[in-house]
């Protein structure tokens, strides 16, 4: 979700919310000392943490590295005194397209080891009768530690974690975590972005083009499927293929099976001439990731729980 201070939502379910990327935060201020809080899982493999809003709760939210900023469902932000005028909005750039939410600040907002904060939050409508899968989405602006540690794999995050020993990838100024993998037998520099509001691993064009050459990739069966926006309108054709060999840092996956499409979050990282993809949730489950805000770095390793997955670095 990338925001920007104007005007442009919907609320899906969890695989959609996947979709969610805000641009412009600044950097908040560092967490007092080490604290590890214990991740919950979702049945989709995202992973999620109880929040507390203005002393009420706890609610459940998602926990995004694809979002810059902290996104809240519509009727939990009405209970905290929103009311839809569009007098605060901004631009929201999704995976598929971009749209205009609106905003709302948020106080007192809690996570279990850290002072309370004051966040602007992008507000995601929710159609009458549709169910709500989480209160809402967890973003980089949330966590206020400069160095904090996501183990997917042990379901733990750790705020003030130890220094990285690696730069596998940038902080971006947006937030969010950028980097490059390979194929060891193919694509020797793949553009990637780390979304755990991600269920699956998705990967441009030029991409599949590269690694198809190569005979690098195996298209499964099925008629595909689609990436839905998180507008509720906008949505993309996904044709399901097979990466072999995924290495990024310290992770090595021997087969992936991710999904092809047209984004237009790769038109929006400038990628779409440029082998490109989103590692979500079905990579991520296997990783452990040490973000370090005062180098603007971020390493990522096999999670102790996959170490067989662990592998030797170029």
């Amino acid at each position: 979700m990338t925001f920007a201070p104007r005007r442009h939502g919907r609320f899906l379910d969890l695989p959609a919310i996947a979709c969610l990327a805000v641009a412009a935060m600044t950097s908040p201020p560092a967490a007092a000392s080490p604290v590890e809080l214990q991740l919950q899982r979702a049945n989709s493999g995202h992973v999620l943490l109880p929040v507390t809003i203005d002393g009420d709760g706890p609610f459940t939210f998602l926990l995004d590295t694809g979002a810059t900023h902290t996104a809240i469902a519509a009727p939990l932000a009405e209970q905290f005194g929103f009311v839809s005028a569009w007098a605060l909005y901004g631009d929201v750039q999704a995976l598929t397209t971009r749209f205009e939410a609106e905003r709302f600040a948020l106080e007192d907002v809690r996570l279990a080891g850290q002072d309370p904060m004051d966040l602007v939050s992008v507000v995601i409508p929710v159609e009458e009768g549709q169910p709500i899968p989480v209160s809402g989405l967890l973003g980089a602006d949330a966590i206020a530690a400069s160095r904090y540690d996501i183990d997917f794999g042990a379901g733990r995050l750790t705020l003030d974690a130890h220094p990285a020993r690696h730069a596998d990838g940038q902080v971006a100024d947006s937030g969010l975590l950028i980097g490059t993998a390979g194929l060891r037998r193919g694509v020797h520099r793949i553009h990637v972005m780390l979304d755990s509001g991600s269920a699956r691993t998705l990967v441009n064009r030029r991409l599949q083009r590269q690694v198809s050459n190569r005979t690098m990739v195996v298209r499964m069966g099925g008629t595909g499927s689609r990436i839905g926006g998180i507008d509720g309108n906008e949505q993309e054709e996904a044709r399901p293929v097979i990466l072999r060999h995924l290495q990024i840092g310290g992770l090595c996956i021997p087969a992936v099976a991710a999904l092809e499409a047209d984004l237009d979050i790769f038109r929006a990282l400038g990628w779409e001439h440029q082998p490109a993809m989103v590692i979500g949730m079905d990579v991520l489950q296997h990783a452990r990731v040490r973000v370090d805000r005062e180098t603007g770095t971020y390493e990522i390793d096999a999670s102790a729980a996959s170490d067989a997955l662990a592998c030797e670095r170029g």
